[in-house]
């Protein structure tokens, strides 16, 4: 995968603008979009994760709900983007778990021999154009994350993205707790995320 551009003139650009032109096929706006987003769809992932699905498929899932939500927003409606977008991700993490839930309990009574399987269930496939942009979306979104922050700062971002603590990741890395909480609020900042 090529390296993306990221302009500085996206990030300065309000949420709503940059939904006009995810919607006029500017990839590296959804890019800005994926990049502001990253810690609402953790936090709503965080919020509903549990053993039947893994974290990277419902962070998958939340991209998908912000790219929905990019698609099907109403600029004329009387409620932010930020707000529609939240809606849009919980509903997709939702609906994800509830299908991770209602798949656990048919996998025995659906159940076929490996000697006897000779196709993949159409039913197993499901919006691969979605799963296809998500991947490419996540992969851009990593691409920025590299560009933009020092390793310290990764390494508290990723941290923080396994549900570590300050003291945790201060032993880990042998910075201070406080170093920690700097090194988020840079991240934070970096990356234009607004809670």
């Amino acid at each position: 995968m090529q390296d993306v551009e990221f302009p500085e003139k996206y990030e300065v650009l309000s949420d709503e603008q940059l939904v006009k032109l995810c919607n006029k096929g500017v990839q590296e706006a959804f890019s800005a979009l994926s990049v502001r987003y990253i810690f609402v769809i953790r936090n709503k992932s965080a919020e509903l994760y549990h053993q039947g699905i893994e974290k990277d498929d419902l962070f998958q899932e939340g991209l998908i709900g912000l790219h929905n939500a990019v698609r099907t927003y109403d600029p004329d409606s009387t409620a932010s983007f930020r707000t529609y977008a939240g809606v849009c991700i919980r509903n997709r993490l939702i609906s994800a778990v509830r299908a991770a839930n209602s798949n656990k309990n048919k996998i025995n009574s659906c159940a076929v021999p490996l000697s006897d399987q000779t196709e993949e269930p159409a039913s197993a496939v499901s919006e691969p154009e979605n799963v296809v942009v998500a991947k490419e979306n996540v992969k851009e979104l990593w691409i920025q994350i590299e560009k933009r922050l020092s390793d310290t700062e990764k390494s508290v971002l990723s941290g923080y993205l396994d549900g570590k603590s300050y003291d945790s990741m201060a032993k880990e890395l042998g910075i201070t707790k406080k170093s920690c909480d700097n090194a988020m609020q840079r991240v934070r900042k970096k990356l234009k995320i607004l809670k």
